[in-house]
C-alpha cells in the first residue's frame, strides 16, 4: 500500500485549488483507462467502458456495466478547501511596500496562515495573440508572499487575550517592498497574453506534505480536508474492475461556502449525469426512478479527531481517535446524512472486511458542521456521512493518521465491487 500513500502525497502537493485537483483527478483516470467526456457534446457511451467528464472545479466518474445496472453506489466529496481568496484590484500600497488585499474563503483558521510562506496558485482567464478567450492553471510557487503578524511588543495580551484579526486589515499578504509590482507583471512569468481579463487566484501554503510521528504514523498537510477523501474514492473507483453495479465518485467544488453554485452540490451536476446514463441504457422513467432509490452514497468528509489538548471539547462516548477506524456522523437535526439505516449499511461493509469503525456526533451544547451528504440525500438516494479523523481541521495545515485513509481506501473498493 505504500504506492497509495506515495501517491496521495503527490495529490497533495500538486492541487492547490479545485482546478488543479481536477487536472490531477483527469490525468490519474486517464491512466486507468477513463476516457474524457464533454457535457457540451453528445455521449457516445459503450457498456464496460469507463468515464470522467468535469464542470469547472468539479468532476465525475464512473463504469459502466455490461448489463443495465438496478442501482448505483456512490461516493461524494469536495474538491475545495477554506482559503484566502485573492480580490479582482488586489493591490495595495502602504508606505511604498506592495500587499495583496484578500478576502475569507470559507471558515478557515485565519491565523494558521499567519508567518508562512504563501504562494499564488488559481486559474486565469485571457486574451491570446488572436484575440481569443484563454483558460490557464497557474501555481506560482516560485514567488513566496508572507502575512506578518504584529510583534507581540506591539500586542503584549495576545498570548493570554487571544489573537483579533480584522479581516479586512490584517491578512494582507507582503508582495514586494517596491510599491510597483501588479498581477499581470507576475503572470507574465508563467502565461502569455494579450491582456488578463479575469482570474481567480488563492493564496496557498508552499510546505509540502510530510509524515509525522514516530513510526511516520501521520500526515500533515494543507488540503486534507477534503483531498483525502477525494484521493480515496478516486484510486479505489479506477481500480474497479466489471462492476455488476453503477460504481461512481462525484467531487463538488464550493461545498466550504454552501454549494450552491452551478458547480456544487445544489446543482445539476449529477442528476445530468444519471439522465444521460440512464438514456443510454434506455430506461423508463419509472425504471430510473427506482434505480435511484435502491442505489446508496457515501457522504465523505473529514471529522473532528480527538484533540487532547482539549477534551472538554468532545462527547466523552463519540470522539474519534486518530487511526482507530472509519468515522461515521450522527446529528439529530440532519446536518450529517446518516441514518440508523444508512448507518447500517456502512458497519456492515466494515465489518464484512475487517475494518475498524467509530462513531462521531459533536456535544450538543456544540453547534455542528455540515456536509454534501444531507444535499445529496434530498435526491432519494439513502446516504451515510463517514470520513477520517483529523486534527487541526480548517487549519492551513491539517493532520490524519495513515492507516485511516488505507481503512477508507479499502471500504470504497469494497462498495464499488458491490460487497
Amino acid at each position: 500500500m505504500s504506492y497509495l500513500l506515495e501517491d496521495l502525497q503527490l495529490f497533495l502537493d500538486n492541487s492547490p485549488t479545485s482546478w488543479h485537483c481536477v487536472r490531477q483527478l483527469g490525468n490519474r483516470l486517464a491512466i486507468r483507462d477513463f476516457s474524457p467526456l464533454s457535457e457540451k457534446k453528445s455521449w457516445d457511451l459503450e457498456k464496460g467502458k469507463k468515464y470522467f467528464t468535469s464542470r469547472g472545479g468539479s468532476l465525475a466518474a464512473f463504469c459502466l456495466p455490461k448489463d443495465p445496472p438496478k442501482r448505483m453506489v456512490l461516493a461524494a466529496g469536495h474538491t475545495d478547501s477554506p482559503a484566502l481568496k485573492i480580490k479582482p484590484r488586489p493591490e495595495v500600497v502602504k508606505e511604498g511596500m506592495t500587499l495583496l488585499s484578500v478576502e475569507v474563503y470559507g471558515g478557515p483558521l485565519l491565523h494558521s496562515w499567519l508567518n508562512r510562506d504563501l504562494a499564488l496558485a488559481g486559474r486565469v482567464f485571457f486574451l491570446d495573440s488572436h484575440g481569443e478567450v484563454k483558460e490557464e492553471l497557474v501555481y506560482m510557487d516560485d514567488i513566496a508572499l508572507m502575512i506578518p503578524q504584529l510583534a507581540i511588543h506591539l500586542d503584549r495580551d495576545v498570548n493570554e487575550k487571544g489573537l483579533v484579526l480584522n479581516k479586512q486589515d490584517h491578512l494582507l499578504p507582503l508582495l514586494s517592498l517596491s510599491g510597483t509590482p501588479h498581477i499581470e507583471d507576475l503572470l507574465k512569468r508563467y502565461i502569455s497574453f494579450r491582456q488578463i481579463l479575469s482570474f481567480d487566484l488563492f493564496l496557498v501554503p508552499l510546505e509540502p506534505s510530510r509524515l509525522l510521528g514516530i513510526q511516520g504514523e501521520m500526515l500533515a498537510s494543507y488540503r486534507i480536508d477534503n483531498l483525502v477523501s477525494v484521493h480515496a474514492a478516486a484510486t479505489a473507483l479506477a481500480t474497479c474492475t466489471d462492476p455488476s453495479i453503477l460504481p461512481m465518485a462525484i467531487f463538488w467544488d464550493h461545498e466550504e461556502i454552501g454549494s450552491g453554485s452551478w458547480e456544487g452540490a445544489c446543482s445539476s451536476f449529477l442528476e445530468d449525469i444519471l439522465e444521460r446514463i440512464a438514456l443510454f441504457y434506455e430506461m423508463t422513467e419509472e425504471e430510473f426512478l427506482i434505480f435511484r432509490r435502491n442505489s446508496f452514497a457515501y457522504s465523505l468528509d473529514m471529522a473532528h479527531a480527538f484533540n487532547p489538548n482539549y477534551p472538554a471539547k468532545y462527547d466523552a462516548n463519540h470522539q474519534p481517535i486518530l487511526g482507530k477506524g472509519i468515522v461515521c456522523k450522527f446529528n439529530a437535526n440532519l446536518k450529517y446524512a446518516s441514518s440508523a439505516q444508512s448507518a447500517a449499511e456502512a458497519i456492515r461493509l466494515c465489518k464484512k472486511l475487517g475494518l475498524e469503525h467509530q462513531a462521531f456526533a459533536t456535544r450538543s451544547d456544540l453547534p455542528c458542521g455540515s456536509t454534501v451528504g444531507p444535499i445529496l440525500a434530498q435526491s432519494g438516494i439513502d446516504t451515510v456521512d463517514i470520513g477520517c479523523a483529523q486534527l487541526s481541521m480548517h487549519a492551513a495545515r491539517e493532520v490524519i493518521a495513515l492507516q485511516d485513509y488505507l481503512d477508507l481506501h479499502l471500504l470504497l473498493s469494497g462498495a464499488f465491487q458491490g460487497v
